[in-house]
């Protein structure tokens, strides 16, 4: 008889409502994942990831204002 076990990490799942990230949530989420990278190119790409994703948050939020205050045109200019 064979028998398997599998194990399945913990997951982590963090929404929010109407808005983005905050920096203190990513950074909260970078930090869980830094500490279990073993090199340094590992780190260099977690802290890419996070820092990536602070910028689209940033920009969404930007966005979302413009678009609030009736600035479509400024905002479609931010990109995605």
């Amino acid at each position: 008889m064979f028998n398997a076990g599998t194990e399945i990490g913990n997951v982590f799942v963090q929404t929010t409502n109407n808005r983005e990230h905050t920096v203190e949530e990513i950074a909260e989420r970078a930090v869980n994942r830094a500490i279990r990278v073993d090199t340094q190119e590992g780190l260099k790409q977690v802290l890419i990831k996070y820092l990536e994703e602070a910028q689209r948050s940033e920009r969404a939020n930007v966005r979302r204002t413009l678009i609030e205050q009736g600035f479509d045109d400024a905002a479609a200019r931010l990109g995605d």
